[in-house]
């Protein structure tokens, strides 16, 4: 490394040189030759855990990829920007519970099998800045038998924390099936309720049919806000609604 001098400072490459500006003046150093290439990066042991861990989240990349379109009808309206990070951690998470491969061949349904990655799963949130707890004040849950939520009646102005511009709260809920060794998919909506702000204690009576394959069933809930601006129904933006995996159920 060395300095230059003279009345005109130097930034950028000439050569195998490299100029730049530091607090010490114009610095001058020999552009250095990376110690990597292809052929010692696929030779050299050193670099094995990196991808065998590159093979794992590129599988996570691309079942996340078919997850996120399980209930796109739910996330087009309810999810932040740090969705698709957040689904590749948790299938991660899930794909680390495959205990019958090694690193870089484990399977994201092998690791279904475990109870806790069905635990993992429960609780997803579309938007983390609007969780299920945080949006709806009543505990739920949902039963399998009966295509229910747990919740029957609900008070909206009482239950449900409400973004100011919003003056109408929109319930809906899904099954879907998720066959995630042959990356398809098939989901089932219910009917949507619509309620006012101010209405009183309503009914919460969804109708919702089952998906005829059984891989992987994932239940979820879509709580999502309105404002009515003369005859015009206007979603608000998808910060303030709340998509939720209520629950999971896998099939042998």
């Amino acid at each position: 490394m060395a300095k230059a001098f003279g009345p005109v400072q130097i930034v950028g490459t000439l050569d195998d040189l490299n100029f730049y500006i530091t607090p010490d003046g114009n610095i001058v150093r020999e552009k250095g030759k990376t110690g990597n290439t292809k052929k010692s990066f696929e030779e050299n042991p050193v670099f094995t855990p990196m991808k065998l861990h590159s093979k794992d989240f590129g599988l996570c990349a691309k079942k996340g990829r078919v997850f996120r379109q399980v209930v796109k009808a739910f996330y087009d309206d309810a999810k932040d920007g740090s969705i698709a990070g957040r689904t590749n951690q948790l299938l991660h998470a899930i794909i680390k519970e495959d205990k019958e491969h090694e690193r870089g061949q484990r399977q994201l349904h092998t690791g279904l099998q475990s109870a806790a990655a069905l635990e993992f799963l429960t609780g997803f949130e579309g938007n983390k800045g609007r969780p299920l707890t945080k949006v709806l004040k009543k505990k739920i849950s949902f039963n399998w038998e009966k295509r229910a939520i747990s919740i029957k009646t609900i008070n909206p102005l009482q239950d449900i924390d409400w973004p100011v511009e919003a003056s109408q709260v929109h319930f809906q809920i899904a099954m879907a099936n998720w066959d995630c060794v042959n990356d398809t998919y098939e989901t089932v909506y219910s009917n949507e309720i619509v309620l006012e702000k101010k209405t009183g204690v309503c009914k919460l009576v969804f109708e919702l049919t089952s998906p005829e394959s059984k891989d992987l069933w994932l239940a979820f809930i879509h709580i999502k806000f309105s404002n009515r601006v003369f005859n015009t129904l206007k979603v608000l933006p998808r910060r303030f609604n709340t998509t939720t995996l209520l629950a999971a159920q896998l099939f042998n």
